[in-house]
């Protein structure tokens, strides 16, 4: 779905599913994940050596087959996030939050006047060179661009009443691997302290009416948590499903009938 739509989708309560692209390049992953039925993609500046042209490429094609395309990325930077946006991100994942003054500087860099400080580029990609008047434009890059939150460490938590304070925020997303790394039980899941903590911030973020997700590789656990209200579930990436699906053939072709 377009951005809008997931947009849409989230504020009437309803779950949306997407996934990573950690190493494949090419455009088509958007076109496969929009075959599979997933709603966005997220294309990770975090972890991996993604250039923008590369990015921009999924972004296209992502609009082109109606899967938001979404960005993760690696550091709060005016070029960084505005060249993501320019190029067609219509949402932007932060990372390693830890404090609602660094949300304000992201929201002052993606926004336009008079709600931010970001340059205006009316045309090329972002709007599939499409003609707009430079005032929708505007409009919809300000109201429709999401602006997803990840909470990945104990201080996020402590402050997540200043943090769920801020209006333009839109989802939450929990990182429950570096969560849990955060408080010395790395990817121990099923850990009463890890789940201690999410658990928390989704019930915080359902006091402030604010959509919470989750990322998992795993999509057992991620539905685990539908019913405590989680909305935005991120599961798995190109390198699992590539990789599980591989195993499958290989393990069919030599114990047909066994599944590993």
């Amino acid at each position: 779905m377009d951005i809008k739509n997931l947009r849409k989708n989230l504020q009437q309560g309803k779950i949306v599913v997407g996934s990573e692209v950690n190493e494949v390049r090419s455009p088509a992953i958007a076109e496969i994940y929009a075959a599979a039925g997933l709603d966005f993609i997220v294309v990770d500046m975090e972890h991996t050596s993604f250039t923008i042209s590369e990015a921009s490429q999924i972004y296209r094609m992502a609009r082109n087959c109606g899967i938001a395309p979404i960005v993760r990325i690696p550091v709060i930077e005016y070029e960084v996030i505005c060249r993501n946006l320019d190029q067609g991100a219509r949402g932007i994942v932060v990372p390693r939050i830890t404090s609602s003054e660094e949300i304000l500087q992201v929201i002052e860099i993606m926004k336009y006047p008079p709600k931010g400080k970001r340059g205006l580029y009316p045309g090329g990609t972002a709007v599939g060179y499409y003609p707009t008047t430079p005032a929708d434009f505007i409009q919809d890059q300000n109201e429709s661009t999401l602006l997803i939150v990840q909470i990945e460490n104990h201080q996020a938590v402590q402050n997540l009443d200043s943090i769920l304070s801020i209006p333009e925020i839109d989802v939450i997303l929990i990182g429950p691997a570096d969560l849990s790394l955060s408080i010395g039980h790395p990817c121990e899941f099923f850990d009463e302290d890890v789940l201690s903590l999410m658990k928390k911030v989704i019930h915080k973020c359902r006091n402030f009416k604010v959509p919470s997700g989750v990322a998992y590789a795993d999509p057992n656990l991620a539905k685990s948590w539908i019913p405590e209200g989680v909305q935005f579930f991120w599961v798995n990436s190109d390198i699992n499903m590539l990789l599980t699906g591989a195993k499958a053939v290989v393990a069919e072709m030599h114990h047909p009938g066994v599944r590993s």
